[in-house]
């Protein structure tokens, strides 16, 4: 619970080798084609009660929760399909834009009477409202999310429950007892400001679910594109029709996967671009993003730094527990045995990204150039086989398309308006997803 799980296994790893026991019933592995096999298909390594946290009833799945390859198949295919294609994916760059002009104008605020500022936060506030608003559109984002009163405390809230997540995932008991009915209604219970009215994560939950289950019609009718209105808009007689309750469950879950871990990608992208060896590299972004701002595809420089960077700071940085089940019990290759049924098995994208075995000697320099060097699509594929800060394969990353645009946009035009320099390392700690608390950046305003 300290937040440094993932420097702890590497040592372990470095100590042990490949595979370490973490404890009574679980295993820990650094390998690439442990990495595969653990969270590939068809396996029958399926998801553990970790993935049902803050759900007392079973049957209120979604993509994440989902145990089965067949279950998570349905869910992905309703999901990814209506709104995350990526023809989808490009109509919510307008909403994209917006949010970074917001962004630009923040920090110039606070630029108004300093050069240096910690970033973390606004960071933080880009990405939930630009989040929040492409999943649910106008109605619930009239204004930034993040800039109403009943706001207040919601970053918090988010950070906390993934605090509390990630407990669950390493003790079993605390995640019973986090399933329960009453604990449940404990988590989810309103906070109240000093007038009295509702503030943080359960008023957005509240009106969220007000929204898709009471006046669709809101959403539908909105000019402006979102992941709601995507699925709402999917007739019934379709395969990938949901119901308003299954929608308000998905997008929820997007709403608690995307805006931290993406906050986390873009602070590191930032810190990493104001160290002596990365600005070099501002200026090779602006060459190639001048005039036009970032689009889909991201350019091959940025797609660079932005691969390496999370190769190093991965945004979830501690394992996904995954669970042996019958059929699975030789899946992961190479071991003297068989695994006993109910093992608890994972491994960590820090750890690979870390791994001298797989990206050499050099494998602590940041060096955006490796990804840069491959002289053919052979060795660009054998590089992409490595870098799993997205996860692989159907079980990676849905979000992984919005969250690349999301960076490279706001990556863009901050280096469009400003020279960025590093002051420090940023300071943050791991639950679950990487939470930066300080990442302290110096500003230069370019030249006209």
């Amino acid at each position: 619970m300290g937040g440094e799980h993932h420097l702890v296994e590497q040592k372990l790893h470095e100590r042990y080798g490949h595979v370490v026991r973490t404890g009574p019933n679980s295993l820990s592995f650094s390998g690439l084609a442990d990495f595969d096999a653990i969270y590939g298909f068809n396996k029958s390594i399926e998801k553990s009660d970790f993935y049902q946290f803050g759900r007392h009833n079973p049957q209120t799945e979604n993509i994440f929760s989902s145990r089965t390859d067949a279950s998570h198949r349905e869910h992905r295919r309703k999901v990814v399909g209506p709104a995350l294609s990526a023809a989808k994916v490009v109509s919510y760059e307008p909403v994209i834009s917006k949010n970074v002009s917001v962004l630009v104008s923040r920090l110039k605020a606070l630029l108004e009477d300093r050069s240096a500022i910690n970033v973390a936060t606004i960071i933080y506030r880009y990405t939930f409202d630009t989040m929040v608003e492409i999943i649910f559109g106008a109605p619930i984002c009239p204004q930034p999310w993040t800039d109403t009163e009943a706001s207040t405390g919601v970053i918090d809230d988010f950070r906390e429950v993934s605090k509390m997540a990630w407990a669950c995932s390493l003790l079993p008991w605390f995640g019973w007892l986090m399933n329960t009915r009453f604990m449940t209604m404990l988590i989810r219970r309103p906070k109240y400001d000093a007038a009295g009215n509702m503030v943080g994560m359960q008023v957005l939950a509240s009106r969220t679910r007000n929204m898709v289950m009471s006046q669709p019609e809101e959403a539908i009718k909105s000019t402006q594109p979102s992941i709601v209105k995507n699925y709402l808009s999917v007739p019934e007689d379709n395969s990938t029709h949901m119901s308003p309750d299954e929608i308000w469950r998905e997008s929820t879950n997007l709403t608690f996967a995307g805006p931290g871990s993406t906050t986390a990608a873009l602070t590191s992208i930032l810190y990493r671009l104001g160290t002596p060896e990365g600005r070099e590299w501002q200026s090779k972004i602006r060459d190639e993003h001048s005039p036009e701002p970032a689009s889909l595809p991201v350019s091959s420089v940025l797609t660079a730094i932005i691969k390496e960077t999370l190769r190093l700071h991965a945004p979830f940085p501690t394992a996904f527990p995954r669970i042996i089940s019958p059929g699975a019990e030789s899946a992961i290759p190479d071991l003297p045995a068989p695994l006993p049924v109910g093992t608890i098995v994972s491994a960590h994208t820090y750890i690979l990204g870390h791994s001298k075995a797989l990206w050499g000697e050099d494998v602590e320099v940041w060096r955006p150039e490796r990804w840069l060097e491959a002289k053919d699509d052979n060795e660009k594929r054998e590089l992409d086989e490595k870098f799993v800060a997205f996860s692989k394969g159907a079980r990676g990353c849905i979000g992984k398309d919005i969250a690349m645009l999301v960076i490279a946009r706001a990556v863009v035009s901050v280096l469009g308006v400003w020279e960025v320099r590093s002051l420090g390392e940023p300071k943050g700690n791991s639950w679950l997803e990487m939470q930066y608390k300080e990442c302290m950046l110096e500003f230069t305003k370019l030249a006209e």
